[in-house]
């Protein structure tokens, strides 16, 4: 009798049980990478549904970059930091008085600062030179009839922070101080599609 055949024929089974655990647990894996990736949308990226119209642009960064400590300097000179506004909604604009669009979209911050009162904060913050404070300064009132803090970064280290594409860009943190959306380049933000995507930050969706 061939004891090596017999042990062979033994083994098959074995292999077949073996082969077909792997395969069972490889199905398992894929379904549990398809789900995560099914679901991750809905969690990190609620807010895509209402990047429509003027919001076609926005953003749900998967991993946003926490916001800038950067001292910022104000209309007096004082130091301002971004936290200093912590547990209010923040629209923080990006822009500069070169940047054509960044000076197109600025009326319609002014605006949206009046349409929604105390209930967020719209804050511009200019990457302008030293030279050109007293310009931004001046535009910015006259492009927001005064709606609008002035801040300014002359190091415009505040871009490299946030990540920023270009300018303008416009980024949205919940009251938590978190990133929750963004769009670069310009916009209507005194647009019923803008207004829809702030009435859900602040209602916390």
């Amino acid at each position: 009798m061939d004891t090596r055949a017999s042990s062979s024929e033994t083994a098959k089974p074995w292999a077949l049980w073996a082969a077909l655990a792997m395969l069972a647990a490889g199905l398992v894996a894929l379904l549990y990478v398809l789900f995560a990736a099914a679901s991750k949308p809905e969690a990190d990226g609620g807010l895509m549904h209402f990047a429509t119209g003027e919001m076609r642009a926005l953003a749900v960064l998967p991993d946003p970059p926490p916001m800038s400590g950067r001292p910022l300097k104000d209309a007096q000179g004082r130091e301002v930091r971004l936290s200093a506004f912590s547990g209010e909604v923040l629209v923080v604009n990006l822009w500069a008085t070169w940047c054509a669009p960044c000076i197109e979209e600025m009326p319609t911050l002014g605006a949206l600062q009046r349409r929604m009162g105390s209930r967020l904060r719209v804050i511009p913050i200019s990457v302008d030179t030293e030279g050109d404070r007293e310009k931004a300064q001046s535009e910015l009132a006259r492009l927001s009839g005064g709606s609008l803090p002035f801040l300014i970064d002359i190091s415009r280290g505040v871009l490299f922070d946030v990540r920023a594409p270009g300018m303008p860009v416009t980024i949205v943190y919940d009251r938590q101080g978190r990133e929750v959306a963004r769009l670069a380049g310009g916009a209507d933000w005194n647009s019923e599609e803008a207004a829809a995507l702030l009435e859900a930050v602040l209602s916390g969706e």
